[in-house]
């Protein structure tokens, strides 16, 4: 099951508080609440270390929580380090960050798809891969999943330790095989056409020494990136969890007045359902702009706050959505139908009885559809909106920060 992010950012009552707010009509309140969230900076951060089996991510997390395997409290090492769970913990150099040790990608026996289901690969801010001596498949296919959410990772080879002690070995200079190894993780990602992050070079037995300080600097310094990417990228699916109760209270409603199309179609209009259709449909879609319309006087408001033009914010809540062109073929399809039978109940050439059975249930079918759609089309022009506001130039994070470390 998926997380929930709204009670990722706020508290039991304060998420009830919202839900209840938005199902009373405060749908201003509501965004403006999620606004001063973001705007305060304290978001909690869930960083996940991914890699395979002995590449050194639990030991990567104890150093950079300046612990040791031995430590109470630190990730386990060696053999035991695959746990079939991901495990969180705190990073104190940072507050409200943890570092997430997932089990490696090769431990599972899993195909990746798999994979990142079992550990709800979705439900992190940030991405550190840890691959040793070589850039491995698995590299290639996280890249992609994390570059089609929009997040932002780093990219560490780890245990470069032992690849200088092989470049001493054979007398290659460790600064030129330094070089080639940020050159062939850059090919290696541009091969898998995935945008290359930050690529550092470490040991995780020397905090001080190769890329380690340089690491620990510039995920300090893309933090506050980091909290607000991630925050603006949860605003659809924490408006879908605001929205919730209120949507099941509408979708009752709508359930209970498509029924009524039943016995009120046969006793007005039995042979002609299409009258029927139209009557509740029309009255129905009235109804769901009364109740999720946006006033004129609510985008002012929030055009205020956000400094964006109402014709603007307009625009953005009626951005298409690609799930009407599918809802469009049944809407057709049963609009025919009713049309077909309503030309026959003219003609009077079809069994009275089958007609009227006939027409009812296509009526209420149709009826329920176009309801249901309008219901879907008016949360989503909300949730378009409350993203619009959020909308501040979303850059992944290994594009701000670049190639540092080149």
């Amino acid at each position: 099951m998926a997380q929930s992010v709204l009670y990722k950012y706020f508290s039991d009552m304060e998420a009830k508080s919202l839900q209840t707010g938005y199902s009373n009509g405060e749908m201003v309140s509501a965004i403006l609440r999620l606004k001063r969230v973001m705007d305060s900076g304290n978001l909690p951060i869930k960083i996940a270390v991914l890699g395979d089996g002995g590449a050194g991510k639990s030991t990567f997390i104890n150093t950079m929580r300046g612990v040791r395997s031995g430590d109470q409290g630190a990730a386990p090492v060696g053999g035991y380090e695959a746990s079939v769970n991901p495990v969180g913990y705190p990073y104190p150099s940072l507050p409200n960050v943890q570092l997430w040790d997932l089990p490696p990608s090769n431990s599972l026996g899993f195909e990746m798809s798999r994979y990142l289901k079992q550990v709800q690969f979705e439900s992190y801010d940030f991405y550190i891969i840890v691959s040793q001596s070589r850039f491995r498949e698995s590299d290639g296919e996280l890249s992609k999943k994390i570059q089609q959410q929009g997040k932002g990772f780093y990219y560490i080879r780890s245990k470069i330790d032992n690849d200088a002690f092989s470049m001493q070995m054979q007398g290659t200079d460790f600064g030129e095989g330094q070089r080639q190894i940020r050159q062939d993780c850059l090919n290696n990602f541009h091969r898998v056409s995935v945008e290359p992050p930050p690529i550092f070079l470490i040991s995780g037995l020397e905090v001080t020494g190769y890329d380690f300080p340089k690491l620990q600097s510039a995920l300090a310094s893309d933090l506050q990136k980091i909290k607000s990417t991630a925050f603006r990228l949860a605003i659809p699916r924490m408006m879908q969890e605001i929205q919730r109760p209120r949507h099941k209270m509408l979708m009752w409603r709508i359930g209970l007045w498509a029924l009524l199309t039943v016995p009120l179609g046969v006793l007005l209009a039995p042979r002609f359902p299409l009258f029927t259709a139209a009557l509740f449909m029309v009255s129905g879609w009235v109804y769901l702009r009364r109740q999720l319309g946006v006033s004129e006087r609510e985008l002012g408001t929030l055009s205020g706050a956000v400094a964006k033009p109402v014709s603007q914010l307009k625009a953005d809540m009626d951005r298409p959505s690609p799930r009407k062109l599918q809802q469009l073929v049944p809407k057709a399809l049963l609009l025919v139908v009713i049309v077909a039978f309503t030309v026959v109940g003219f003609t009077d050439t079809f069994p009275p009885v089958l007609l009227i059975v006939c027409g009812a249930v296509s009526s209420l079918a149709f009826t329920l559809l176009v309801l249901m759609c309008s219901l879907d089309d008016r949360l989503r022009s909300v949730q378009n909106l409350a993203g619009a506001l959020f909308d501040e130039t979303v850059v992944t994070v290994y594009r701000s920060v670049g190639h540092r470390t080149a």
